[in-house]
């Protein structure tokens, strides 16, 4: 009798350990699997083309798109694809936002704009500028301050404490920034300070410098978990920093990669820095609420045909929460463009040739690897 007993453990904790250790399923698999239904979105005839991106916003309970391109602010209904309004923003004057945008933020009160790299700009939908806040200063070292929003690096905002999160982007990775940290910046909206959210480039990039492709990182802010996500083009992980500590965490593509160098050339009286067409490399990373899904975008391999068309494969390497890598989405982004938006029924691309001039079109992606 207690021999059985023994043996009806022993099985128990068998099945058990196997269900304990039970692999999550990658997957790896065209992004085209996952599209269900394209929304249209109409050109008015002074309109030459649409965001990439557009913020999903409901007001007085109608859903709507709202999206920023040169000085204009677009406002779509959802469900219809209708222009509702655009708006033109002035460069001067009482409500100018600056002559140069190099980055933006829409949110339920209005938009943020980063301006000719000296002050946020706060300007409601109709266009009138509410607050201005200066941008933070930074040392001698830095070089050349650079906030923007360049290889991904959106503006974040955190609601509960009405705190903005905007990166700094070198231009060129130089030998002093590699002593730099305060790359990362949480702008406190009520009390119009800044602190930084400090990180070090690897010294690997040390080999990059002078290369605006592979010295350029990529960031992004989950406020929900208070979570910093770095992405290094030459990197097969990503930093995480929660709350001041940090870990790596694997981000590898399962395809071939191959790092090219730039070059740097004699021009007359000037040097020209020119990266490598055909480089792989990791860029930005996204959050999509709707898959609770973290999106790493990665440049595979670029080719030029001998028709003169250029060939370029790409993916998303996805994570959960966990940092887990939990997939791999291959497209080509001649086809579809690489960045997007979420609304409530699922993350959004915008196709690279439309059917018709009259329209921009936006793929729907829904993914559900639980």
């Amino acid at each position: 009798m207690m021999r059985n007993l023994f043996i009806l453990f022993g099985l128990t904790l068998l099945f058990s350990c196997k269900d304990s250790k039970k692999e999550r399923t990658f997957v790896s698999a065209d992004l085209s699997d996952y599209i269900v239904d394209t929304l249209y979105l109409e050109k008015d005839s002074l309109t030459r083309s649409l965001p990439l991106d557009f913020t999903y916003l409901e007001q007085d309970g109608k859903p709507y798109l709202i999206g920023y391109a040169r000085f204009r602010l677009y406002q779509y209904d959802y469900e219809s694809g209708k222009l509702i309004n655009k708006v033109i923003f002035e460069r001067e004057g009482p409500d100018g936002i600056g002559s140069f945008i190099s980055g933006y933020l829409i949110i339920e009160d209005g938009v943020f704009f980063i301006s000719d790299q000296k002050q946020l700009v706060h300007a409601d939908f109709n266009g009138k500028v509410l607050d201005k806040f200066p941008l933070p200063e930074v040392p001698e070292e830095r070089l050349a301050v650079n906030f923007s929003m360049v290889n991904g690096n959106k503006l974040s905002y955190d609601k509960e404490k009405k705190e903005l999160i905007l990166a700094d982007v070198p231009y060129l990775l130089k030998e002093p920034n590699m002593n730099y940290k305060n790359w990362v910046w949480k702008y406190d909206l009520t009390k119009r300070s800044a602190e930084p959210m400090p990180f070090t480039y690897p010294d690997i990039y040390r080999e990059h410098y002078d290369d605006p492709e592979l010295g350029i990182y990529s960031h992004t802010f989950l406020s929900d978990q208070q979570l910093q996500v770095v992405s290094f083009p030459v990197t097969d992980s990503l930093l995480v920093i929660d709350r001041g500590s940090s870990k790596w965490v694997p981000s590898k593509s399962s395809a071939s990669l191959i790092f090219q160098k730039g070059k740097t050339e004699q021009q007359g009286e000037y040097i020209v820095f020119s990266p490598s067409m055909e480089t792989s490399r990791y860029k930005w990373v996204f959050f999509d609420p709707n898959s609770q899904l973290l999106f790493r975008y990665v440049d595979i391999a670029t080719k030029v045909l001998e028709n003169k068309d250029i060939d370029n494969k790409s993916s998303f390497i996805l994570h959960n929460l966990d940092f887990e890598t939990v997939g791999e989405l291959f497209f080509h982004n001649r086809q579809i463009e690489s960045s997007g938006f979420s609304t409530p029924k699922g993350y959004y691309f915008k196709l690279a040739n439309p059917s018709s001039d009259d329209v921009e079109e936006y793929v729907r992606v829904k993914i559900d690897l639980k």
